[in-house]
């Protein structure tokens, strides 16, 4: 079977493209016929066109003005998910304060307590560190400066006369405090200067500070009535999210706020944060010594490493827990290691993917091979850390009926919560020590983050935990990219794999996957066949269970998701015919934003039929830029023109894409869709639906040649 359009017309420089035909291209499949999306009443009608008009009237404008972030997008969403050793690692992203703020007050909304006195325990008999007469004088401090309304001034005070009572030295490494107003941290994301910091450094080192180094974060206000504010906690928040993204192996991640002479200490985890009691430095000088050098003292555990990542550092007896802020500063020491049962792996500790979030699941995956393997053998494993909400299924659990060899999927090979001296290590009793949080749901409406604004202020009783549990999966292989393509041929049956091992998890097993993107799709690392899996079975949901999942917010990744999922009007629970909608966007987000070598495109397109997920009310406006291009016409004159000119030669394989998912606009319903004469029932459907993808796709590889 010929593709039925003429690639010449396809390399049209520019719109209006030809007259055309307004129905859809005829389906792959001789005896189906395809029709016009179709609407069962007025509401879903009259909501398509204002969606339409909405899209049609994003893509002509230029975007330049600050929007609120929609809830649901966390601050991830600014750092494209990149793998780290790659040509394709996405550099900082550079997001200003302002929309960065944004995302985080509203990543952090309903999931700050405040007021938890319990957290100064931390710094109980962690230090016999006293605190002098001639610094304190039974009121104050004594050298307290006069103009301590200048930061400058509380910053020399400190180094004069805290540091001092405070400072570790080590043979190999020191822990010592920065004055770090005026350094921008290198490794980070987003360019940010945080004013005092703990870190791990070489003693006299006169280097640079790297996140991977940072131990602690602080922030100074000159003005007390800052403390409490939203605007000082998101400040900090901007620092934890590199800490956390620097150092994702970390269960919390330690701050603190000097508001004037007002104290308080954070412990910042993956859902969210608690904040102490506020002290005054001057009524509580041992508290607040303690406190610095408590910061100090800590080892590993206590600073929020995971316990169950262990090294065996050359200057310690046995082995211990990972610190990543000394192995940054002692290179000679050997990798980390884990149990997987009875099982030993040493893990690479230059993680292969990271998250850039705080109130999120934290996934990182290392590399992994078996510990006594020889150091320049391959590394054969993945091993996958995440903090899962506790209503989620389990990934390990589904990926463990994939049999061994099964095309287009990965190689399950154990997983389980982390568990810590015989306890789960979850948010709730793990991290938090079992704090009473409130049962009710915390608000939805967001009010504005002000310059004075104490939105954030809530209490235990006011918070609902969201609780995650840590847990691990390993599997393999290591994966390649799928940027990694040679040619738009080895592309084409990654896709096909990756869609037949889709395919084999919703006929086998009912397990539908409900993320697919660019990153969940890789590359087989040596020439194929196979070429492509598909992995990241986080979302995932197995429809012999109907009800809801536990998802926060509507699942997927947003650039990727289906028109269904983003307008809210599934019909059904999310099925594969979404999934398979989402294959095609991942296909036409290369074919637009890359070149043939998968690298990003210079320059980008200004406006394409993807939405920026930080657009108000970008669900809805992602949906009707979606549905625009269904039509034929729409698709030459708004898609067609901002494709890369190397991708032309499957451009003919995305119309043909288009055409289907245009035809899929009758949707399954539970008991089975009108197709013709005849009602069939949803597996047959959903079968109809691979075959003609995976054809379509068939007879693109075939055309290449």
């Amino acid at each position: 079977m010929a593709i039925t359009r003429s690639m010449d017309r396809r390399r049209e420089a520019s719109p209006p493209a030809p007259h055309r035909s307004a129905q859809p291209a005829p389906s792959m499949v001789p005896q189906r016929t395809l029709t016009q999306p179709q609407h069962t009443n007025n509401a879903a009608q009259s909501s398509s066109a204002l969606t339409l008009a909405q899209s049609l009237q994003y893509l002509s404008i230029n975007k330049g003005t600050e929007q609120s972030t929609p809830r649901g997008i966390t601050s991830d969403s600014f750092r494209p998910h990149g793998f780290n050793d790659t040509d394709n690692r996405p550099g900082p992203s550079n997001t200003t304060q302002a929309i960065l703020d944004l995302s985080l007050y509203n990543e952090l909304w309903g999931k700050i307590v405040y007021d938890d006195a319990s957290l100064w325990a931390m710094f109980d008999r962690r230090t016999s560190v006293q605190v002098p007469e001639s610094l304190h004088n039974g009121s104050s401090w004594v050298n307290w400066p006069q103009e301590s309304t200048r930061e400058g001034a509380v910053l020399r005070w400190f180094f004069n006369d805290i540091a001092p009572l405070v400072l570790s030295v080590g043979s190999n490494h020191t822990m010592e405090y920065v004055a770090s107003g005026n350094l921008i941290l290198q490794g980070g994301d987003a360019k940010r200067k945080t004013d005092l910091l703990l870190r791990c450094a070489a003693p006299n080192s006169t280097l640079g500070t790297y996140w991977d180094q940072v131990r602690v974060v602080g922030e100074l206000k000159s003005n007390r009535d800052k403390d409490g504010r939203d605007k000082t906690l998101i400040q900090l928040a901007n620092y934890v999210r590199e800490l956390f993204s620097t150092q994702p192996q970390r269960c919390w991640a330690l701050a603190f706020t000097l508001c004037g002479s007002v104290m308080r200490v954070y412990r910042f985890d993956r859902s969210g944060a608690v904040v102490s009691t506020p002290i005054d430095i001057h009524k509580e000088p041992l508290m607040f010594v303690q406190a610095m050098a408590g910061f100090v003292a800590m080892d590993a555990s206590a600073i929020g490493f995971d316990p169950s990542i262990r090294w065996d550092r050359v200057t310690d007896s046995g082995d211990t827990i990972y610190d990543p802020t000394i192995s940054f500063v002692e290179r000679h020491q050997p990798d980390p290691f884990i149990w997987a049962g009875a099982n030993k792996y040493r893990i690479d500790p230059s993680f292969i993917v990271r998250r850039y979030a705080i109130a999120t699941r934290g996934t990182v995956c290392w590399r992994a091979r078996p510990y006594d393997a020889p150091a320049d053998s391959p590394w054969q494993y993945v091993v996958k850390d995440q903090w899962r909400a506790v209503e989620r299924s389990v990934e390990g659990d589904f990926l463990s009926v994939i049999a061994p060899g099964t095309p287009g999927l990965p190689e399950y090979i154990w997983h389980t919560d982390i568990r810590v001296a015989g306890h789960t290590m979850d948010v709730a009793g793990g991290v938090r020590g079992g704090l009473v949080h409130g049962t009710d749901r915390t608000p939805t409406t967001h009010s504005g983050l002000t310059m004075t604004s104490k939105n954030l202020y809530r209490t235990a009783p006011d918070i609902r935990l969201k609780n995650r549990i840590k847990t691990r999966l390993i599997m393999s292989p290591v994966g390649v990219p799928l940027l990694s393509f040679t040619s738009y041929k080895h592309l084409l049956l990654a896709l096909i794999d990756a869609i037949r091992g889709h395919q084999h998890m919703y006929r086998s097993h009912k397990i539908v996957h409900r993320d697919v993107s660019l990153n969940n799709i890789l590359l087989y690392p040596d020439p194929g066949p196979p070429y492509g899996f598909l992995i990241d079975f986080d979302f995932a949901v197995s429809r012999t269970r109907m009800e809801l999942s536990g998802a926060e917010f509507i699942t997927g990744t947003f650039k990727y998701m289906s028109i269904d999922v983003l307008s809210g009007c599934l019909r059904v629970p999310h099925g594969p015919q979404h999934d398979l909608e989402s294959f095609y966007y991942v296909l036409l987000d290369i074919a637009i934003y890359y070149n043939g070598r998968g690298r990003r495109r210079v320059p980008l397109p200004p406006h394409t039929v993807f939405v920026d997920p930080v657009e108000e009310n970008a669900p809805s406006l992602a949906a009707g830029a979606k549905s625009l291009y269904l039509d034929p016409n729409q698709f030459d004159m708004t898609v067609l023109p901002t494709i890369a000119p190397e991708a032309h030669c499957i451009v003919d394989v995305l119309d043909q894409w288009r055409a289907l998912i245009a035809g899929w606009k009758l949707r399954v319903r539970p008991r089975g869709v009108r197709l013709g004469p005849g009602i069939m029932d949803e597996d047959s459907v959903v079968d109809g639906m691979y075959k003609d993808v995976l054809e379509v796709l068939q007879i693109g590889v075939e055309a290449l040649g």
